[in-house]
């Protein structure tokens, strides 16, 4: 284990636009009730399961790690199978987004929900990164695909923006871990130490901007059909 793990560890803990996001889903996942299976999109390690207890919940990832191995735009599962689907920080990194947003909407039941988030100020932080929305171009995108928007929220402001970007200073500095020299570990140490409680700080701030015209991204809720209080 490089010397320097503990730091990535600590910024994925405290970085701002990261924590917001586990926030929006946890808020998300109490008003969601009905669901009773669950199909997480480009999942990772499933970081939100625990939000869904006593549920079946079903991952779905390129990764080994994942339930099912598949692609995004082809999806293994028989129509109207899911009662909620989560596909967060995932659309960005599809080549057709398009695809995937049928595959969904085919997938869920008569009455389930989808929850998507996706950044809008955020560099490319992978290989396959294609696409960013507005808040105006992610409803358009929804509804060209049958999805009723019960809710769009902007993943903070403009402060929160400035605080997360200073998390991710030290690596576009110094680079990944592999490329980096004994002094510019170092050196990357002593920058994400200096500069994590002024991030913190700002962020903090982040009440202050009411308009979030420039914000970290979006957190959607969509039904695919009927509301299910309908």
């Amino acid at each position: 284990m490089s010397v320097l793990t503990p730091f990535r560890r600590l910024g994925l803990a405290l970085d701002p636009a990261a924590r917001r996001i586990t926030a929006e889903l946890q808020r998300v996942s109490r008003h969601i009730t009905f669901a009773d299976r669950i199909l997480d999109i480009g999942s990772g390690e499933a970081p939100y399961a625990r939000f869904f207890p006593h549920r079946q919940y079903v991952t779905a990832d390129l990764a080994a790690r994942a339930n099912v191995r598949c692609d995004a735009a082809a999806l293994p599962f028989a129509s109207r199978t899911f009662d909620l689907v989560l596909c967060t920080e995932v659309l960005e990194h599809l080549p057709d987004p398009d695809a995937t947003l049928e595959e969904i909407r085919r997938l869920l039941r008569g009455r389930g929900a989808l929850v998507l988030s996706t950044p809008l100020t955020w560099g490319v932080h992978d290989a396959r990164d294609y696409h960013r929305w507005t808040e105006s171009g992610l409803r358009q995108l929804l509804a060209r695909h049958g999805f009723s928007v019960i809710e769009l929220r902007p993943r903070g402001g403009i402060l929160l923006c400035f605080g997360g970007l200073l998390m991710v200073v030290p690596w576009q500095v110094f680079g990944a871990a592999v490329e980096r020299r004994w002094w510019q570990s170092l050196l990357f140490a002593a920058t994400y130490t200096l500069l994590t409680p002024v991030a913190l700080f700002i962020a903090a701030l982040d009440g202050i901007d009411r308009r979030k015209h420039f914000t970290q991204g979006y957190t959607a809720v969509c039904y695919g059909s009927a509301r299910p209080d309908q």
